[in-house]
């Protein structure tokens, strides 16, 4: 098929178009000026011609004024005679995709189907980011000032051009205490009440624990442990916040929890019943170490401080001076307190070995 039966067929149908238009509105159309809008509307892509342009054309291109499009290297500089063919591309490109007139289309058992013109480039594209912005930034950030007199000196960094930079803020070193190795008293007993860890208030008010207590179980939480206490305070409170919404307890199940930063941290406390180990809730006290110890043993403040617990529970009343000591794993099926720290709870004095001696009281 040739190409002007292509660009008459697109013209009536554009007249037909623009008619059923003017029919639809009541509009009356001369027919004269319905063949002059299709023509201006209708582009057909086929009717350039194209053809590869280099720089030794450069004299004989100038003469021609067909209409022939020409492909370069994008990003090539032009003199100023063959600009003019760049601007009558974008023209030509633009006027081929303004408007397309399409007519009853049907399509079946088809894949990648294209219904419109293709508009193809030629040539080399390069992008170019736009460091304007950039440049900017780093101008703001430059300082060409002197810096005030209250000012650190580090804060100020010297480039090589002379101008000085804006650097990250740091406190000199010489403000702090140097870093020195502390040692916890072995018979030291604080512990950390509920309000410096920031707990929530129990949801309803807790049974009261009938006191001195047979059993104390030990228990780990099965998180990750620190030595820093501020670690400690968020994960006992994530603790607390998963007992008590996911869980649905009441609080948080232990009546202690000792971290391995050696602090003793308050849960339930001495006198409410815990929620710690099915069983043993109502006659026992349940001692958390914050941590997983299956593999590694707490610290040893750690370990001190839950000596120093019992010992204070025995000598405040809250314990039986014949207590029984035994391990989560004992009471129900669980790998709490890890098998390290259950190894090292049978050799602490009180430890009760449940599975010889027989069934609980």
């Amino acid at each position: 098929m040739s190409r002007m039966p292509i660009r008459e067929l697109s013209q009536e149908r554009t007249i037909e178009w623009l008619a059923a238009q003017a029919q639809t509105q009541n509009d009356e159309v001369d027919e004269d000026e319905l063949e002059s809008i299709a023509e201006s509307s209708v582009v057909d892509s086929l009717d350039y011609e194209y053809s590869e342009r280099n720089d030794d054309d450069e004299d004989d291109d100038d003469e021609e004024t067909s209409e022939e499009i020409s492909t370069v290297a994008l990003g090539t500089t032009l003199p100023i005679s063959k600009r003019s063919v760049i601007g009558d591309l974008r023209d030509i490109m633009n006027s081929i995709n303004s408007i397309q007139t399409v007519g009853n289309v049907n399509i079946s058992n088809s894949t990648n189907v294209h219904i419109g013109n293709v508009t193809n480039i030629n040539g080399n594209i390069q992008i170019i980011a736009d460091t304007g912005i950039r440049s900017r930034r780093e101008h703001r950030r430059k300082v060409t000032t002197p810096p005030p007199a209250f000012e650190a000196e580090n804060d100020l960094q010297q480039n090589a051009n002379g101008t000085t930079e804006e650097a990250e803020e740091r406190i000199r070193s010489d403000v702090f205490i140097s870093r020195q190795k502390f040692k916890i008293p072995k018979e030291l007993c604080s512990i950390i009440p509920r309000y410096s860890w920031l707990a929530q208030r129990p949801i309803e008010e807790p049974s009261v624990l009938e006191r001195p207590v047979k059993y104390v179980v030990i228990l780990h939480t099965a998180t990750e442990s620190s030595e820093k206490r501020a670690i400690n305070v968020r994960l006992i409170r994530d603790i607390q916040c998963f007992h008590i919404e996911s869980r649905e307890w009441n609080d948080i199940a232990y009546n202690f929890l000792i971290g391995c930063d050696g602090n003793i941290y308050e849960g339930r406390g001495w006198r409410a019943v815990g929620a710690h180990t099915l069983g043993y809730n109502r006659i026992a006290l349940g001692i958390s170490f914050i941590g997983c110890f299956m593999r590694e043993l707490p610290t040893t403040d750690a370990l001190n401080m839950c000596r120093n617990l019992l010992a204070r529970g025995v000598e405040e009343g809250h314990i039986s001076p014949d207590y029984r000591l035994v391990c989560h794993c004992q009471c129900n099926s669980t790998e709490s307190p890890g098998r390290r720290l259950y190894e090292e709870i049978q050799t602490w004095p009180h430890f009760y070995n449940i599975e010889r001696e027989g069934q609980t009281e």
